[in-house]
C-alpha cells in the first residue's frame, strides 16, 4: 500500500517537468507567442512501450499509475534533458531570435500568396504592376543607353511590413536576416535571378523594350587633319534603334524601421552579349 503514494509523487513531478521544460528553454520567447500556444490547447501525448498513446492532460495526479507509464515518463525526461544539454543557453537564445526574425519571410501558410485574401492579392498585383511600369519607363529613357553592357536601374518604394511580406515572402533568396547572417537585423536583403524574377512578377512580367546606342568618345578624323591633331574630334553616341530587354538580376533591400524598399534591376539588351548566366551567381 505504501508504494502507491510514492508512484503518485513521481508522476506529479514528471508531468510538471514535462510541461514546464519548453517554457524554461525559451527565455527570449515573447509572452504573446506563449499565450497563443497555451490557448491552442495542444495535446501532450506520451507513447508507451506497447505502442499505446497516453494523453498527459488526462492523467489524474491522485490516481494510481501503471509502472509502464512511469517508465515511459522517465525515458522522456532523460531524452528532454539530453536535448537541452546539447545546446548552450546562448546558442538557444540566438536560434530562437533568428527564428523570430525570419519567420515572416519563410514560405508558410500565413505568408504565401495562396493564403492571401482576394483584396490582399489584388493589392499585391497593383504594387508589382507599379514597379514593372516604372522599370519599363526607365528602360526607354534617354539616360538608359544599351551599348553592349548590362545597365542598373534603381527603383525606390515605401511598403508596410505586411505589404512587403505579401510581395516578397518565400520568393528569391534571403541573404539577411538568417540564423547565420545578422539574425536580429531589421534590414532585409534578398536577390533574384532571371527565373526567380519570373516567379515573383508572374503575369505582370511583360516584354521590355529599350534603345541601342553606339559608343561615343571614339576619336574621328575631320577633313585635312590627323587623329588627335588640329581639326580632329570625338564621336558622339548615336541612337541606333529599339531593342528587346531582359531582366538579368534583381537585388532587394528593405528597412522595416523606415519602410523603404530599394530595388536594383540589372537589365541587358537581348542578343548583344551583355547578359550573363544568372543561374550561376549563387
Amino acid at each position: 500500500m505504501s508504494a502507491t503514494p510514492t508512484t503518485t509523487t513521481l508522476t506529479t513531478t514528471i508531468i510538471t517537468t514535462t510541461t514546464n521544460t519548453p517554457t524554461q528553454a525559451l527565455p527570449n520567447a515573447s509572452k504573446g507567442k506563449m499565450a497563443a500556444v497555451a490557448a491552442a490547447g495542444r495535446k501532450r501525448k506520451l507513447t508507451l512501450m506497447n505502442g499505446e498513446e497516453l494523453d498527459l492532460q488526462q492523467v489524474n495526479a491522485i490516481a494510481p499509475v501503471r509502472p509502464e507509464v512511469v517508465e515511459a515518463m522517465k525515458l522522456r525526461i532523460i531524452e528532454l534533458e539530453d536535448q537541452l544539454a546539447a545546446k548552450s543557453p546562448a546558442k538557444r537564445a540566438r536560434t530562437i531570435a533568428a527564428a523570430d526574425v525570419t519567420m515572416e519571410l519563410e514560405a508558410g501558410p500565413s505568408t504565401t500568396p495562396a493564403s492571401l485574401t482576394k483584396a490582399d492579392e489584388k493589392k499585391r498585383k497593383i504594387h508589382l504592376k507599379k514597379i514593372f511600369d516604372r522599370l519599363k519607363k526607365e528602360c526607354k529613357a534617354v539616360s538608359c543607353k544599351f551599348q553592349g553592357a548590362p545597365k542598373t536601374i534603381k527603383i525606390e518604394e515605401v511598403f508596410e511590413v505586411d505589404e512587403f511580406n505579401a510581395i516578397f515572402a518565400g520568393k528569391g533568396r534571403l541573404i539577411q536576416p538568417t540564423p547565420e547572417n545578422k539574425p536580429k537585423s531589421t534590414v532585409t536583403i534578398m536577390d533574384f535571378n532571371t527565373a526567380q524574377v519570373q516567379v515573383l512578377f508572374g503575369d505582370e512580367l511583360k516584354a521590355l523594350k529599350g534603345n541601342r546606342w553606339s559608343r561615343g568618345g571614339v576619336p574621328v578624323r575631320t577633313f585635312g587633319a590627323g587623329f588627335g591633331g588640329l581639326g580632329s574630334s570625338f564621336s558622339k553616341s548615336v541612337k541606333q534603334g529599339p531593342c528587346d530587354v531582359e531582366i538579368l538580376r534583381l537585388d532587394v533591400n528593405y528597412s522595416k524601421n523606415g519602410m523603404k524598399c530599394t530595388l536594383k534591376f540589372d537589365v541587358g539588351d537581348v542578343g548583344d552579349g551583355s547578359g550573363y548566366d544568372s543561374d550561376e551567381w549563387y
